[in-house]
Parts: structure tokens; sequence; C-alpha cells
């Protein structure tokens, strides 16, 4: 696929950041599918950002929404689908690239936890848990651990008693706080004693309220604390956090920062 990307300056060398490729890299080729993902890890992707939820028969699979209505040719929601089911969607059906072609005859289909983990063996995978219920973490732990993946994978879920399960059934994984954390970290900064999590992933405002600040990316750092945004996708918001110092960011447009960062 021929890609229309910005004029973007070279710039070989931009600081140690790292890209998370969102859902793959959700502009270029259908969201949370394994060929978005392979394209994201063309461009020089360092991490997979996905999402997951349970099926029926309580498989992990790569997806963000609560219904496969908007990606797929299917109707229903994931947890009422059993994977077989869930396999058989074209989930390319609605999805047209930057060039306008169309995806609905390049059989892109849904894929569990375990098998993006099997196609990526080296690449970080970090992953959304959009299910509230105890049993979504209890199922992302075992594939984690099934895979031998704990070294390489990172929690998150909007959720706080999602996350927390995930925290209390494989505590030697790293998470991202959960939304409670990030505001005490940020309006108690000198309070906060125990930092039961490793990342910070939130986008550069919220209400408001600036978040992508020098102030409070240097706080993080002093903590040992990694600070992504999300969702970046355009360049001067990217070259921005940069300077800042941040951690990495999440973006639709891994092309674009893949060139700003001298990676092709």
């Amino acid at each position: 696929m021929e890609v229309d990307t910005p004029e973007v300056p070279a710039a070989p060398l931009q600081g140690n950041i790292t890209l998370y490729a969102h859902r793959g890299t959700s502009s270029l080729a259908p969201e949370n599918t394994l060929q978005a993902f392979e394209l994201a890890k063309g461009y020089g992707a360092d991490v997979m950002e996905i999402d997951v939820r349970l099926s029926r028969d309580g498989q992990v699979v790569v997806m963000h929404d609560e219904r496969v209505d908007r990606t797929c040719n299917g109707q229903g929601r994931v947890r009422d689908l059993l994977l077989t089911e869930l396999k058989q969607l074209n989930a390319g059906y609605h999805f047209t690239d930057l060039d306008g072609a169309s995806w609905k005859e390049r059989g892109a289909k849904l894929s569990t936890l375990s098998e993006l983990f099997e196609q990526f063996p080296d690449t970080p995978i970090n992953i959304d848990i959009k299910d509230q219920m105890p049993e979504a973490a209890d199922a992302v732990a075992t594939v984690i651990e099934q895979c031998d993946r704990t070294e390489s994978s990172n929690v998150g879920s909007f959720h706080f008693s999602t996350l927390t399960q995930f925290r209390r059934r494989l505590p030697n994984v790293t998470t991202a706080a959960g939304q409670s954390e990030v505001a005490k970290l940020y309006f108690q900064r000198g309070l906060y004693k125990h930092l039961p999590f490793e990342y910070l992933q939130i986008p550069t405002s919220y209400l408001g309220l600036p978040l992508a600040t020098a102030g409070f990316i240097q706080h993080a750092k002093k903590r040992n604390i990694k600070i992504v945004y999300w969702t970046i996708n355009d360049l001067k918001t990217m070259q921005l956090l940069i300077d800042l110092g941040a951690s990495g960011f999440v973006t639709d447009r891994i092309d674009i920062a893949a060139k700003l960062l001298g990676r092709f």
C-alpha cells in the first residue's frame, strides 16, 4: 500500500522514545488485526498497543469494541459469540485505507491474544482489558503465563476493579495507572508513597487540565514511571512530546512517527 505521508524533516537523533502502534496502526489497516500489526512492525513500531475482550467461551480476543458491528460483517457483543463464530467474521469489511481502497476482500480476521504472542515473539505487547469483570483479568493473566510473556507485556484497564484483579493475579507483570491513580499522582505528587504501577498512559490533557507538561513528565521520571501519551497522530504534537522528554506515545500513524525518528 502506498501511504501519503506529510513532509517530515530528517531527524535521526530524537532521544529515547518508544513508539506504540495503536491497535496495530488503525489509520493504515483494519484495527487490531494481524495485518495491521505486521504493517506497524514493518515501520519500526516498538510496542503493539491492543485491546482485548472475552468471547462467550472465555477466549481472549483482540478487539476494542463491545460489539463487532463497527469493524466486522456481523452483529452482536463479543461476549455473546463463540470464538469459532468470531473467527468467521471479516474484520476489514468496513475499512477503507488512506488511498481509498477497500479491505473487504483482503481476508482480515480477528485473532486471539495467544495468536498475537505467537506471531510477534520478540515484540512487547501493551494490553488494554476492556471487559469490566474479574474473569477477564484472570483470562489475560493465564494467557500471559502460558505464553511466557510476563516480561514483555504491560496491562492496563479503564475499569479499576479489573486492573486490581489482574495485579493480584500476576503481580510480576507491569501495569499502567488507573484514572484515580493518575489523579493522585498529579495532584498529590509528594504524598504518593507506594506506586502500584510502572506506566502512565494518558492523553495530553483531560477536562482542560494539561497533562503533557515538562514538570509532570520529570516528576514521573523521577519516580521511575514511564509516561506514554495517546493517541498522537499529528507531527507537531509528536515533536512536542519528544522535546518534553516523554517516554513514548501511541499513534495510528506509525509511518509519520517512524519517519520523524529517522527509522526509514
